[in-house]
């Protein structure tokens, strides 16, 4: 039993890990704001202010022929105002090789701060009209974004009007929603089996039960459990109070709140490696003990809050990171409800025991395997706080944290971790491993199969399932099939699969269909999106997959930034967006879609994929 509570853990944490990367990749890459703001001088900056993900980066404004789509800020002429100079940035930008374009570029990483000087021509209030463009990516896909604004620009030298907030619809948030909860849940069961934790579970079911009899003691765990989860609740209630759009935003990207979460789980893993013991004042949990001592069905609350008390030190950790992943993401709901589900699924065995005591004693016995189980948490919060120590490495541009140093260091953590499943090292606080068993064995297998994925990140391998944590591939980590190619080159192979007859619409390349009895090949893509240059230089160029596109597609090649005036929607790139979003939930590029001759889809679309996947998808 115990071993296969080592197997379990090391399969709860793997679900806390995978899913934190599944709601991370969910979620749109940038958040947006932009205001005006009067200078001494009588000019006036228009500021426009760029949130990024962790692992996305976006291009500065420069300008390089051939080159990846810069940020723009397009205001609209008037003769209330003139431009001076050109967009500047606050920030500044660090340079990286995109083997895309074959180019070393400038990007921001974190945070972009923008602006343009204007001096107005008039002491009246007047708007000024603009369109923001910028394009994202973190070496898997990219993103274009384009944005009207509008600057409130006030009279006699007023400040402007308060920051407008910008953001895209997040897609797929119902599932992000439902993951998020997942993850609170297999937090709170994880909370159960610490060390601070489970050795109290039969004292605390004896308090239900008394003198063994069932009288009373469902209700009194209904009661525990209720109050549990509304004591967790409350928290995440506090917490929502508190968050704002503005103050979430920050959380995901300024430095002092990553850094802070940095040390947070720096100091939980020490803890957890037995360097030391954190606890809340004791004269909380004897307060909660005094009350809980009278009895009766209203003690069975001081009971919970005790708990909840006593069992900081373990569920720290997780309370944290369910709180950190909550505000980051921006709704005010989500705290409350991942605190509540947190606190459901903590409590559940203690009901569930209230009601049927006898299966205690197939329980195992606290002992060492409890330590185990806090090893395996401080190895992977070392992890994690590597991730924010990147954030806020990016937020400053630094470049110390590269992508190959990052995964270096993750790639040690689960040797280590998977050697301390074998016994080849031990805390001082661990019994001398005498054997082996199925649940340690399988668990060290797992930490090594994970660090050889991981290393072959190390030669260029795109790592797509840990896309949303690790940063975006730079010089360190190039493909090795891209030997980074020239600009000419690039440009050659781009032009020698657009060869193939195409159209750049919709409606022509479903007529073609109708009439000549083929699939339709939908690639939407940008003129600047560097992964589908790479795409097209390494997969849609090679024989193979020009011979299936060929035979058996109408190829449209629909490209989101084009500049095309359409009535509707100002640009033909704005309808294919547009499209694209709505009828497939997906707003990056690249992005590939068979559909029959009537635009019906065939099959789920892919991005961007290797050789064997990408033929696949057109068989």
């Amino acid at each position: 039993m115990k071993r296969n509570l080592t197997f379990l853990m090391s399969l709860i944490v793997g679900l806390l890990c995978w899913s934190n990367v599944t709601l991370k990749a969910q979620q749109e890459p940038s958040f947006m704001t932009h205001s005006a703001k009067v200078q001494a001088d009588g000019t006036i900056d228009l500021t426009i202010n760029v949130s990024l993900e962790a692992g996305w980066y976006m291009y500065s404004p420069e300008l390089i022929p051939n080159g990846p789509m810069p940020f723009t800020l397009s205001l609209t002429p008037s003769a209330n105002y003139e431009v001076v100079d050109g967009i500047q940035a606050q920030n500044t930008p660090r340079e990286k090789f995109d083997a895309g374009f074959g180019l070393q570029v400038k990007i921001f990483e974190g945070q972009a701060v923008l602006f343009q000087k204007i001096r107005p021509l008039t002491d009246e209030a007047f708007v000024i009209e603009a369109t923001v463009s910028y394009q994202t990516c973190n070496g898997e896909e990219c993103l274009t974004a384009e944005h009207d604004v509008n600057f409130q620009i006030k009279a006699s030298k007023q400040t402007a009007a308060a920051p407008v907030q910008t953001k895209k619809t997040d897609k797929g948030s119902d599932q992000s929603l439902w993951m998020f909860l997942l993850i609170a849940f297999a937090a709170g069961l994880g909370g159960v089996v610490t060390p601070c934790v489970f050795p109290m579970i039969p004292m605390t079911v004896s308090f239900f039960i008394g003198d063994g009899s069932q009288k009373g003691g469902p209700i009194k765990g209904l009661i525990f459990g209720l109050s549990v989860t509304l004591i967790y609740t409350a928290l995440g209630l506090i917490v929502s109070l508190f968050q704002s759009t503005a103050a979430t935003d920050a959380l995901g990207t300024h430095w002092i709140p990553n850094l802070l979460f940095a040390l947070l789980f720096l100091v939980f893993a020490i803890s957890f490696l037995g360097a030391f013991e954190i606890t809340l004042p004791t004269g909380l949990a004897n307060k909660a003990d005094r009350q809980a001592d009278k009895g009766g069905y209203f003690a069975a609350f001081f009971v919970a809050l005790a708990m909840v008390i006593v069992s900081f030190s373990c569920t720290g950790p997780f309370v944290g990171s369910i709180l950190a992943a909550a505000v980051v993401d921006g709704v005010a709901l989500k705290p409350i409800l991942g605190m509540a589900v947190f606190g459901l699924a903590f409590s559940l065995p203690f009901v569930l025991f209230s009601f049927f005591p006898s299966v205690m004693r197939k329980m195992p016995r606290s002992g060492g395997w409890l330590n185990v189980v806090k090893v395996v948490f401080a190895f992977v919060m070392l992890a994690f706080a590597m991730k924010f120590l990147y954030n806020v490495d990016a937020y400053f541009g630094w470049g110390i944290i590269t992508r190959a140093g990052f995964i270096a260091v993750w790639m040690v953590l689960f040797l280590l971790l998977g050697l301390y499943f074998l016994g080849k090292i031990r805390t001082h606080h661990d019994s001398p491993v005498e054997s082996i068993g199925w649940g340690r064995l399988v668990s060290a297998i797992a930490c090594f199969v994970f660090a050889l994925y991981l290393m072959t990140g190390l030669f260029g391998a795109p790592l797509k399932t840990l896309s949303g944590m690790l940063p975006p591939q730079d010089e360190t980590t190039q493909y090795l099939s891209v030997a980074a190619p020239s600009a000419e080159k690039a440009e050659a192979t781009a032009s020698g699969y657009r060869s193939l007859p195409s159209v750049n619409n919709l409606d022509d390349a479903f007529q073609q269909a109708q009439a000549s009895g083929k699939k339709v090949f939908l690639y939407f893509k940008s003129h600047t999106c560097s992964v589908c240059k790479v795409m097209e230089s390494t997969i849609l160029n090679t024989p193979e997959i020009l011979d299936i596109l060929a035979k058996d597609y109408v190829i449209a090649n629909l490209y989101v930034d084009d500049k095309t005036p359409d009535a509707e929607h100002k640009t033909l790139g704005r309808k294919l967006r547009k499209y694209q979003t709505e009828q497939f939930g997906v707003a990056s590029q690249p992005l590939y879609v068979v559909t029959d001759a009537h635009g019906k889809p065939l099959k789920e679309p892919v991005g961007n994929s290797s050789l064997e996947e990408f033929k696949a998808f057109l068989q």
